[in-house]
């Protein structure tokens, strides 16, 4: 039998065409059909919930049908879950949006009555004077109730992930990353074309803002009222210390603070020098990536540290200091004034620059990076050093390589470094060009013969030569 009904979506009634009588434990083909006034009816999903209750409207069992879709009409095939009791059921109608399966409308109450139920020949109902716990039997049905529901939650996540699927693959995204000194303050993706919002940051002590974010590719500050973003980029937070002055790209006062921090962009113009400044007796320069003369500062006393932004892959700092990687070869090119009277190299660097460590009087210990191979002409000069210690994989010390260091008188070689030295590699000299000395040579005993059969002018000895004649000297002596 069919049994129709039709909803009215002006005033939310279901409405049946007539009354309907089914048998009890019906297992014939019954299918309820449904039609809409709603003209956009085939674009919902819908469910139907339907409450048993039997001869003495005492409510047995409640229902719920799976997702049903409109097609000329709602059609459901009655299970026989719905003619066990000799009464009738109640059903309500109710529409959901396919896109997020959020319920768009039901209809007013659950008291429109589907069908009525009439016993059979083949059933026996119990004696109706034994009414039933309702409660038991409504919460014999909870499981199925909660199965149903998240069939269609996941019904609804499946095609909700599809969409979202399709609708992000059909728009390029970008990573734009805020960057300050290197260090990353956020990352964000946006779609290509959009505008872009900057993050929150704080400012060190006694800085300005200059204009906002600096942005590598346009050569420019970011306008983030206008600028739209178009491939994955970096931007830098553009700030100065308070006092500095700057024209057409050169910084000519270094401002009112030690800790010196210097701009990527200032009107107009990248920043990328700075010239005859006062830098005082003590300053440490944070410079931007747009920098490429910094010589100025290489020759000033009062120096104490020249730091670049963490990401700069061809400029590293290391406590103040500065290494150029020219990607292949990792070398020391500068090295700030000494206030602790020690200074070590940082690890992976091969190579000492021309005049690097000059002029350190107050350097009394140097530790080489165990990395070094090649030492350039007065590299090390003009220092208070005593002794030096070579790691063992240098290879070349250049004439005048260490020089001038009236004190030194000790170098220990820990490698075979003996086709790499000449007369002149450790040597002091005075003001007419004449030797004064050269500090004696530690080598170690497998290498001495290579050194002796060089020919050199110093004074080579085993390392620790001296400590074993004095612990093994012979008994009786």
């Amino acid at each position: 039998m069919i049994l129709k009904y039709k909803y009215h979506c002006d005033s939310g009634l279901l409405e049946a065409y007539r009354s309907y009588t089914l048998a009890q434990n019906n297992s014939l083909s019954d299918t309820i059909i449904i039609t809409s006034t709603a003209t956009d009816a085939e674009r919902y999903s819908y469910c139907l919930e339907f409450i048993c209750y039997n001869s003495k409207s005492i409510p047995k069992a409640q229902y719920i049908s799976p997702i049903l879709a409109y097609s000329d009409g709602i059609s459901f095939v009655i299970p026989n879950d719905l003619t066990q009791f000799r009464g009738h059921v109640d059903m309500q109608l109710t529409g959901y949006d396919p896109d997020d399966n959020s319920i768009v409308f039901k209809s007013i109450a659950k008291n429109c009555k589907a069908f009525d139920v009439e016993g059979s020949l083949g059933v026996l109902e119990k004696d109706l004077n034994e009414t039933p716990n309702v409660f038991t039997e409504v919460m014999k049905q909870l499981a199925e109730l909660k199965k149903v529901r998240q069939d269609i939650i996941d019904e609804a996540l499946r095609s909700f992930s599809q969409q979202m699927l399709e609708a992000i693959s059909a728009y390029k995204w970008c990573n734009v990353r805020f960057v300050d000194r290197g260090e990353l303050i956020e990352e964000k993706h946006y779609i290509q074309g959009s505008k872009i919002v900057a993050p929150q940051y704080v400012l060190p002590e006694g800085c300005v803002l200059v204009e906002g974010w600096y942005s590598p590719d346009k050569e420019g500050i970011w306008d983030f009222d206008d600028d739209k973003v178009q491939d994955d980029m970096t931007l830098y937070l553009n700030y100065m210390s308070e006092g500095m002055v700057i024209e057409n790209g050169k910084i000519t006062n270094k401002g009112n603070y030690n800790n010196i921090y210097c701009p990527e962009y200032y009107g107009g113009h990248k920043v990328a020098a700075i010239d005859n400044i006062s830098v005082g007796r003590s300053a440490v320069f944070y410079l931007g990536n747009n920098m490429d003369d910094i010589s100025y500062l290489l020759a000033k006393e009062g120096v104490e540290g020249i730091y670049m932004p963490s990401d700069n892959k061809a400029i590293i700092s290391r406590k103040g200091a500065l290494y150029i990687n020219d990607g292949d070869v990792i070398s020391l090119a500068y090295v700030p004034h000494i206030k602790d009277e020690y200074f070590a190299m940082m690890e992976g660097c091969e190579a000492l620059y021309y005049s690097v460590i000059s002029k350190k009087c107050n350097l009394k210990r140097l530790v080489l990076a165990q990395s070094l191979r090649y030492v350039a002409e007065y590299a090390i000069s003009d220092t208070d050093l005593k002794t030096l210690t070579l790691p063992r994989f240098v290879e070349t010390v250049e004439d005048h390589a260490v020089f001038n260091n009236k004190n030194l008188t000790e170098i220990y070689l820990e490698g075979d470094a003996s086709e790499g030295l000449t007369d002149m590699s450790f040597v002091c000299l005075d003001y007419q060009g004449n030797v004064t000395y050269r500090p004696t040579l530690y080598v170690k005993a497998q290498y001495y013969d290579k050194y002796k059969q060089r020919g050199l002018a110093y004074d080579i000895k085993v390392w620790g030569e001296e400590y074993f004649d004095g612990k093994y000297v012979a008994k009786g002596a």
